[in-house]
């Protein structure tokens, strides 16, 4: 037998509970059971429970301490709420989130996202609120940190603590569909309070809403397991019964009940799914706009047996199925169809709910009350959509346990009361259960008790007997009677007493025996009071003498449930304040529930209504409601007199009597008697603090600044106030309707209590002083007013502060940024963010331009100064500067419309000495001339002076560079690489211009500095930088050089004895000359055997000279008189050249020739135009126009017509085939076709025959590319171009008809055949410039890759069918190299630090090695560092694997030195390719960190004179730093005994501080005044580490003159004498006591 041991412990509740008996509970511990808890506080939550404290707590700290375990990812599990302040606990999607408010904001801390919290696991929390820091601690293992800013603040928590829920709490900052939390809880201690100590509701102090002890089985339900609803008012919601116009519910049940809601689903606009039995039948009801349709089953379901249901319903039909017999009936129908909406109730309702649901007349729910409607019984099986629901899926449970009996009635609870399922039941008893129920006991003793639950009315009384408890004991095994089964009371009632009609002596232990039990002496008398349910607890034993099995034994405690039924009971109606109510005369007052105050307990608020019974006095006044002002009403509800709108309007006597009566809709109240009694009044202005406000903001006008009391306290008349001198400096502004604020002369307080009055600033200027404003007014109320009163306004008046206006110091060519260092404003007196505050520019700088982004900022600009901060400004010189200079722009500052003085920012400009400065002037030199470069064209320079080697990296196209050598000519040198300064500066540099016709030429040079003595010696580029790269321009100035040149060379033919245009088709010339006009080539004749040339337009004129354009324009005719053949000389020039030739005349017959007839090409059934590229003439006889040759049809086609301006004509002339006029259409007959023609010329005539020749429409469409596949070829490889890799098909071509033409030959390789044929290589023999596709077929096709260290190429091929040809067919080739194309990345790493070699760093991009697993071998470690695995950190690797890159393994550790720079040099090495890459080196910035400590490294005595100003140097004075730059290195000094420090700028201002950086430049002075001897302590820092305090000693002496000779100046009479007084005659000595005086 399992032993079991019996523990009673006793905890103190808290001050509140300190008396209270039931302080002490049971906890049980099983010795073969570990892990639990002997007295933990287990609780369960159903989704609507929740436990407040209703206390006010305030306390500079927090703690907070719970455990949960749930399946919901959602649910509030804490809330310390305040008017402001407050601390939320809630899961969100499984995670945690906290939420803290101590008046200076919102803190978020938020779990781990992959730490899940709706696991069914148990969690412990833990939150810590110290001095500003905010902890959270999940399973003590996981731990978020945050701070709250704004100093030190108490928590204010003045509406009390709440547990997995609100409670229906209404604060703003709590979201409104947070739901309460459903699960269990334990150990909830707050501010070393534990809250589920006990579970007994405390008026006023602690309510406990629907808790039970211990956690619940129906949370670890399983799908399959039945629902078991055990009391009248159980029930279940589900999440939405998601119904869209159709839906299908399915579901088994077992019961006994005759009538009960089984289902209920609400719609939209009132529409509602209901299943109810009613008498022992199933029935469905759909409501829809106000129209209901109904449908009963026909088999009795309340037998007891399970049955299988299936409700289903659709856009037309209701269904409804009781094991496979079902009933159909027909919906109206409507508009819209029956969308759900809100929860899915199953076996019953809520309260909320059951007051919406007894309005609709369903069968099962009474109009009177919604109470004890729930079905009992069991249901299984539950699916919505064929989706399951189960008690996991529940949102709220009532009265439910998971898994049923198979027989029950209406009264029995549904499950034995045993030790297992004691510590479940709801019981205010703490303890713990095992997961999932466990059971304690596992023998057949632990099913000796059943307990079922007692029924009795509220108020009334019931007998309890032995169906509710009964000992199931073998009397005969044991020897027990009845009347020696003792039940001992433990713990009574709370809602109601036990009378038991026993002995005395029994009485007085509050015991009975089973006996009494049976012979029904033991009672139940309920208080009265609401509770749904009470219940005591008790233990069972025996009086026998015999040794008793142990749960005989009295140790064990158990818990009786008594349900109690409602009784609806009359509101009560009570006067708090009595019944004599005091009006003001002819005024309102408004009834509140502090004046008449309605108690229900048994019915919603909103449920109840008040009644006028009578008025007797009505002349004196009435009751209204604001809806309907000035109307008496006799009625009105709760919600109405609790919304305010009920006002009793005083109009007549004095005093007058209302009778009151309450009614909750069944049952009426008390009548009472409310005396009201009209005073007469006076008013004053009771506050007039006035407000303040921020220049140019607005401030409401609150009731705490502005109000008036009647006869000395707040009142609700009409109070106006009109404004008799408006404010000087704003406006006073009320809210309007639309949200719009508009300025007002009156207002009401009604205006100012609801926030809708404000004082709007509206002055514009700085103001200077701190003058305030105010406005005057008066007060109206009922027609009496005040005297004129003043309302004061304080304005808190805008002011600039230039914190920062630091010169930008402008080293380097380049955009340069101006940040919050350089020009930062604040304002004083008004709030104005970054954001707001502006900067206007006035003048923007003249030697560069200022930026916001990429806009150049111009005069009236704006930027920001989050501009600013954000680094968005930058100014950017035009050109570097060559000397020290400055540039300033103008600005002012603006801010809420006001604007302050205008300043000035400086930008300092500092030369850099070892910029390149360029000269680059560009080259004129004539055609086919020299020009020297001398230094003002060209030349390189820096300010100082180093010297340049120029090198040519572009040579001219036109001309050449050379050095000539005017006194050595043989030592001249033509086409040069390279010149230095000194060719420039000697002259010796000359550009040759090669006399072709260009204008225009250029070379690139890139001048490199070598220092100075170092000419030819070029520095390194990556380390010196002083190198660029000039383009130098060179325009050429063409001259007539060349000759004319024949460019139409025939003979010119002409009519016998006739005339003919001389035109360019028979003489032509050009010049070479570029910039000459071939027109103005002027032609002379000499004489002409055979003929004349004359002017055509006046055959009189002849011509010996005529221009070119001339011949264009037909200016020339020649006229044939003469031989017939005969020559003649023609003399060209341009002006300066000439040339000659001949002009040979034919002279015949007149004829008309065939010059071309390529015959036509067309589509089938399609047109082509004729022209003159198909067919022309020539003649030799004068013909001026084209429409003067004409074409005649003599044979027309058979196949087609020839159109001639879309219509039939037999006749066309040269202009219409010039001019397109002319198309053959097609009939679609033949393949091929003729026509004949005629060409008339004058009188001349010829024939020709037109051929025309068909193609079919394939013919016309594209060769289609079938496949076209990448190439992969090992480096230095070839590879086949085969017909799996390119196909091109046509569907009237064999593949040797497919020609492919390679237009783009490939870059990295060639294309060639492997048995070249004849014609089909190019020049070089290597690219097959023309190949088949049955070349590509056979495999003859090869591409052969050449180039090194190329991962990709390609070809561009056009493929030809005869008729149609396809572009752009690309080919591409992916190269395999012969080495890991290995890539690297360089990184940064912190001092001391280190960083992971990621991916990205050490990169293979070829995809052919994706996949490869191959070593990385460092050739060349890093110096100041090393390579380790973090598996194995204290290894200095030399190799590791690309694995181990991928997983993030491998580190590069910085050794902590102060070197910012470090490399190391590595390749990668694959021995299953059996290939390598070449060595790559990654290059280490390392980011310094500031450890080091400032040391000092000088520390001399200074020896000044006394009263003077002497410079300290770095030779007296100085510190150094390894990371840090003596900008940085600042001196904390004490003032000096004997004198003070200052800057040479300001030697009359002392100074506390300075930086090294200041004693390098010379700037830091000692002014000694007083004693001899002194000095300062001093103590360097470089903002974070300090160098040890030492002394800098001063020492002074005084500065002596002695007169060392005066020997007086001899003058001699009568004679003028000038002598110089010279040492001998006057020298003054200095002495100098520490030195030589020196200067």
């Amino acid at each position: 037998m399992v032993q079991l041991e019996s523990i009673v412990i006793t905890h103190p509740y808290d001050e509140a509970d300190s008396s209270v008996n039931h302080a002490q509970v049971f906890c049980f511990s099983i010795s073969w059971y570990h892990g639990i808890h002997p007295c933990s506080h287990t609780s369960s939550f159903y989704g609507e429970s929740y436990v407040e404290l209703n206390i006010i707590e305030v306390s500079p700290e927090l703690s907070l301490q719970l455990k949960f375990q749930t399946s919901k990812p959602q649910g509030l599990l804490f809330l310390a709420a305040g008017k402001n302040d407050y601390c939320i606990i809630e899961l969100l999607s499984g995670n945690l989130r906290v939420r803290v408010n101590s008046g200076a904001g919102e803190q978020v801390l938020l779990s781990e996202q992959r730490l899940r919290m709706d696991d069914l696991d148990w969690h412990l929390v833990e939150l810590y609120y110290v001095k500003n820091n905010l902890s959270l601690v999940i399973d003590k293992q996981y731990e978020t940190t945050g701070q709250i800013t704004g100093g030190m603040h108490n928590l204010h928590f003045q509406h009390g603590i709440y547990i997995a829920g609100h409670g229906g709490l209404d604060i703003p900052y709590l979201d409104g569909e947070l739901p309460n939390f459903r699960g269990c809880m334990e150990d909830v201690v707050f501010n070393q309070r534990e809250i589920l100590v006990s579970l007994r509701s405390y008026p006023g102090f602690k309510k406990v809403y629907e808790v039970s002890l211990g956690c619940n089985d129906e949370f670890f339900a399983g799908e399959d397991e039945a629902i078991n609803f055990f009391s009248s008012r159980s029930y279940v919601t589900f999440p939405e019964w998601r119904v869209q116009g159709e839906g299908l519910l399915e579901f088994a049940l077992q019961t006994g009940t005759q009538q009960a809601l089984l289902l209920f689903q609400s719609g939209r606009e009132g529409d509602f799914v209901a299943l109810e039995i009613v008498n022992g039948l199933l029935k469905a009801r759909v409501g829809r706009s106000k129209s209901n349709t109904q449908l009963s089953s026909f088999s009795l379901i309340s037998d007891n047996k399970w049955h299988v249901i299936q409700l289903k319903f659709t856009g037309r039909y209701l269904d409804l199925m009781v094991n496979e017999q079902g009933v159909r009936t027909l919906l109206p129908l409507q508009s819209q169809p029956f969308v759900s909406e809100g929860p899915l109730f199953v076996g019953g309702l809520d309260n909320r709910k059951g007051e919406e649901v007894k309005k609709l007349e369903l069968a099962s729910v009474s109009r009177k009350s919604a109470r004890g409607i729930s079905f009992k019984g069991c249901l299984r099986g539950l699916e919505t959509n064929s989706e399951k629901r189960a008690l996991k899926n529940a949102l709220v449970s009532k009265d439910v346990a998971a898994g049923c009996k198979l027989q029950s009635n209406d009264h029995e609870n549904p499950f034995v009361m045993t030790t297992e399922n004691l510590l479940q039941s709801e019981v205010p008893l703490s303890t713990t259960v095992p997961k999932a129920g466990k059971p304690f006991l596992h023998h057949a003793s632990s099913y000796f008790l059943s307990l079922n639950n007692l029924e009795v009315q509220e108020g009334g009384r019931a007998l309890l007997e032995q169906r509710h408890m009964n000992v199931d004991v073998a009397s005969e095994d044991l020897g027990i009677h009845p009347s020696q089964i003792l039940f001992k009371i433990e713990e009574m009632p709370l809602h109601g007493f036990l009378r038991i009609d026993v002995s005395p002596a029994q009485r007085m232990e509050e015991a009975f025996t089973m006996l009494d039990l049976g012979q029904g002496k033991v009672w139940y008398v309920h208080d009265g009071s609401e509770e749904p349910r009470d219940f005591f607890t008790f233990s069972v034993s025996s009086k026998n003498k015999k040794e008793m099995p142990l749960y005989l034994q009295g140790h064990v405690p158990y818990v009786f449930n008594i349900t109690v039924l409602p009784v609806n009971d009359p509101p009560v109606l009570k006067l708090p304040e009595g019944n004599l109510l005091l009006v003001f005369e002819n005024s309102k007052k408004r009834l509140t529930p502090n004046i008449i105050h309605v108690s229900d307990p048994d019915t919603d608020s909103l449920g109840l209504s008040f009644s006028v019974l009578g008025n007797f006095n009505s002349d004196a006044g009435f009751l209204e409601n604001t809806n309907g002002p000035g109307k008496a009403i006799n009625g009105f509800t709760q919600g109405d007199l609790r919304d305010g709108n009920i006002f009793y309007v005083h109009r007549g006597h004095r005093n007058s009597r209302i009778l009151l009566r309450a009614s909750d809709g069944e049952l009426v109240s008390n009548t009472v008697v409310l005396r009201l009694v009209a005073v007469p009044w006076d008013f004053e202005v009771a506050v007039r603090t006035g407000v303040v406000v921020q220049q140019g903001g607005t401030v409401l006008i609150t009731q705490g600044n502005l109000s008036v009391e009647v006869n000395g306290e707040p009142h609700e008349m009409e109070t106006r106030y009109a404004i008799t001198h408006p404010p000087q400096f704003g406006q006073i502004q009320r809210q309007g309707s639309r949200d719009e604020w508009k300025q007002v002369s009156t207002f009401s307080q009604r205006s100012i209590d609801r926030g809708r009055v404000q004082y709007h600033s509206t002055f514009q200027e700085l103001q200077l002083e701190n003058v305030t404003d105010h406005f005057k007014f008066k007060v109206n109320i009922e027609g009496k007013i005040s005297e004129e009163l003043t309302f004061p306004i304080t304005v808190h008046w805008l002011k600039f502060i230039l914190l920062k206006n630091v010169p930008l110091e402008v080293r380097k060519i380049g955009r340069q940024l101006l940040n919050s260092d350089h020009l930062q404003a604040v304002t004083e007196g008004v709030d104005v963010t970054q954001r707001e505050l502006h900067f206007k520019l006035l003048t923007p700088p003249k030697k560069g331009k200022l930026l916001v982004g990429n806009k150049v900022l111009k005069t009236n600009s704006v930027f920001s100064q989050q501009n600013i901060a954000d680094s968005k400004i930058s100014y950017e010189p035009q050109e570097r500067p060559r000397e020290d200079t400055q540039d300033t722009f103008r600005f002012l500052i603006v801010a809420k419309h006001i604007e302050s003085k205008d300043y000035t920012f400086r930008i300092n400009f500092e030369a850099d000495k070892t910029r390149i400065i360029v000269t680059n002037r560009g080259l004129f030199v004539k055609e086919g001339g020299g020009k020297l470069i001398t230094k003002s064209e060209l030349f390189a320079q820096t300010l100082d002076n180093q010297t340049f080697q120029y090198k040519i990296t572009k040579s001219p196209q036109h001309g050449k560079l050379k050095l000539v050598n005017f006194s050595d000519p043989l030592g001249s040198r033509d086409n040069i690489t390279a010149f230095t300064d000194q060719d420039i500066v000697g002259e010796r540099l000359m550009y040759v211009h090669d006399d072709s016709e260009t204008q225009h030429d250029e070379f690139l040079l890139v001048a490199s500095a070598t220092g100075p003595g170092q000419e030819g010696v070029v520095r390194h580029l990556d380390t010196e930088h002083l190198s660029t790269e000039i383009k130098v321009a060179i325009s050429v100035d063409l001259k007539n050089d060349e000759k004319p040149v024949r460019v139409v060379d025939k003979v010119f033919h002409v009519v016998r004895n006739g005339q003919r245009l001389l035109t360019l088709a028979d003489l032509c010339y050009h010049d070479p000359d570029s910039d000459f006009d071939d027109g103005q080539l002027l032609y002379t004749r000499r004489g002409i055997p055979n003929g004349d040339l004359v002017r055509a337009t006046d055959l009189s004129q002849k011509l010996y000279q005529f221009r070119q354009e001339d011949l264009r324009e037909g200016r020339v005719l020649f006229r044939h008189r003469g031989a017939d053949s005969a020559r003649f000389v023609l003399f060209v020039t341009d002006g300066v050249h000439y040339t000659s030739s001949l002009l040979e005349v034919s002279v015949s017959d007149p004829y008309v020739q065939i010059a071309n007839n390529t015959g036509l090409v067309v589509q089938r059934g399609e047109d082509s135009s004729l022209t003159t590229t198909n067919l022309s003439v020539t003649t030799n006889q004068d013909v001026r126009t084209d429409h003067e040759i004409e074409f005649y049809m003599l044979q027309p086609p058979k196949h087609g017509r020839v159109l001639v301006n879309h219509s039939v004509s037999h006749s066309f002339s040269q202009h219409d085939l010039k001019q397109g006029h002319v198309i053959y259409r097609h009939d679609g007959g033949g393949n091929s076709d003729v026509f004949n023609l005629t060409v008339k010329v004058k009188e001349i005539y010829i024939d020709v025959g037109i051929y025309v020749r068909m193609y079919s429409e394939s013919h016309q469409h594209r060769t289609q590319i079938l496949l076209i596949k990448t190439l992969v070829v090992e480096e230095g490889k070839p590879v086949k171009l085969s017909r799996g890799r390119l196909q091109a098909v046509h569907e009237d071509n064999i593949p040797s008809e497919a020609m492919f033409t390679v237009r783009i030959p490939p870059m990295h390789g060639y294309l060639r055949k492997s048995l070249p044929e004849e014609g089909s290589l190019g020049a070089d023999a290597k690219s097959p410039l023309i190949f088949t596709q049955q070349d590509i077929d056979d495999g003859d096709i090869l591409y052969v890759q050449t180039a090194p260290d190329q991962q990709q190429d390609r070809f561009f091929l056009e493929v030809v069918n005869g008729f149609q040809a396809v572009n752009g067919i690309e080919i591409l080739v992916d190269i395999v190299p012969k080495r890991i194309p290995l890539e690297v990345q360089n990184f940064t790493v912190q001092e001391g630090g280190s960083k992971a070699l990621l991916e990205d760093y050490l990169k293979i991009p070829n995809k052919y090695f994706e996949g490869v697993d191959c070593e990385f071998v460092l050739l060349k470690p890093p110096k100041h560092g090393y390579v380790r695995n973090s598996n194995f950190p204290r290894v200095k690797l030399m190799k590791f694997t690309r694995k181990q890159v991928e997983n993030e393994l491998i580190y590069y550790v910085h050794d902590d030195s102060e070197e910012l720079l470090d490399n190391f040099t590595i390749f990668a090495n694959s021995s299953e390719l059996g290939k390598q890459s070449l060595p790559r080196t990654l290059f280490v910035t390392v980011e310094s960190i500031n450890d080091e400590a400032p040391v000092i490294t000088t520390n001399k005595i200074l020896q000044v004179w006394a009263n003077s100003v002497t410079e300290i140097t770095r030779d007296d004075l100085c510190a150094e730093d390894e990371d840090s730059s003596p900008q940085d290195l600042t001196y904390w000094v004490t003032p000096p005994s004997n004198g003070y420090l200052a800057l040479q700028s300001f030697p009359g201002r002392s100074i506390q501080n300075f930086t090294q950086a200041q004693i390098n430049k010379g700037q830091l002075v000692f002014v000694h005044t007083g004693a001899m001897s002194g000095g300062f302590n001093f103590q360097v820092t470089d903002g974070l580490n300090f160098a040890p305090r030492q002394i800098f000693s001063i020492t002074a002496r005084t500065l002596t003159l002695s007169l060392e000779v005066n020997r007086g100046l001899s003058i001699f009479p009568v004679r003028r004498v000038i002598q110089c007084a010279t040492g001998p005659v006057l020298l003054a000595l200095f002495y100098v006591f520490f030195g030589k005086l020196e200067g």
